[in-house]
């Protein structure tokens, strides 16, 4: 137990909500786990052990989720112990949900919902952030991304829409970005090209003049060779 990290909790806990229906992703916009099932969005923040940087981060995240959970290791001394009630208890007046994750004796997860959350007032929601983090997860096509790590690189839906256009212009060579998006490349290819954020393309006027051709340069490709096992 002493051993175990925050990422090693992700697993157990996406799982319990899959099977409750929900779609999981993991670290979007600073949040651990995203949930949505519907028009509603669960948020799971989870830590080694309950402490006071985790509180502020669940009470932060009612600001933009309809329940907010915070997923700790149950303690060695299991139910028992007397840090159980107390969470239990700060937890009940912050309004916000307690997960333990305990393993068995055969390191098999189980995952027990000991406190369920309230639903945030609409009134203590920020609209903006709540709309940036759902748009986040459900831009995103898969949840490649593990909850809880660090130091660890994230594929943002942005990236990987920028990773689909450099493969694709890497495959079929230069070119303009109505042929990318013909090719199946994001919605976004103009934004994309154009603005160049990663510095992953470069660009050169067409022999038709006034349009351009892209192609992806050396960053892109090293980028592709890096995410090669994600995509």
């Amino acid at each position: 137990m002493d051993k175990l990290l925050e990422s090693d909790l992700y697993g157990p806990v996406r799982e319990y909500l899959e099977k409750l229906g929900y779609e999981v992703k993991g670290e979007v916009k600073g949040c651990d786990i995203t949930a949505m099932r519907g028009g509603e969005l669960i948020v799971v923040e989870l830590k080694r052990g309950f402490t006071l940087e985790l509180v502020y981060q669940a009470m932060d995240r009612q600001r933009v989720a309809d329940g907010v959970y915070v997923a700790v290791p149950l303690p060695k001394k299991g139910y028992i112990s007397p840090r159980v009630r107390e969470m239990q208890s700060l937890c009940r007046r912050l309004e916000l949900g307690l997960i333990f994750v305990g393993f068995t004796s055969g390191g098999i997860p189980q995952v027990d919902v000991f406190v369920h959350p309230k639903e945030a007032a609409a009134p203590r929601r920020n609209k903006k952030r709540r709309l940036a983090v759902i748009r986040e997860h459900e831009t995103r096509t898969g949840s490649v991304n593990t909850g809880g790590v660090s130091r660890k690189k994230i594929l943002t839906a942005y990236k990987e829409q920028a990773l689909l256009t450099a493969r694709l212009l890497r495959d079929n060579g230069p070119a303009r970005v109505k042929d990318v998006k013909r090719l199946g490349g994001p919605p976004n290819a103009a934004a994309i090209l154009s603005r160049n954020v990663l510095g992953w393309f470069e660009r050169e006027e067409a022999p038709e003049g006034r349009v351009y051709l892209y192609r992806v340069n050396h960053s892109g490709l090293k980028a592709l060779t890096q995410y090669e096992d994600i995509l």
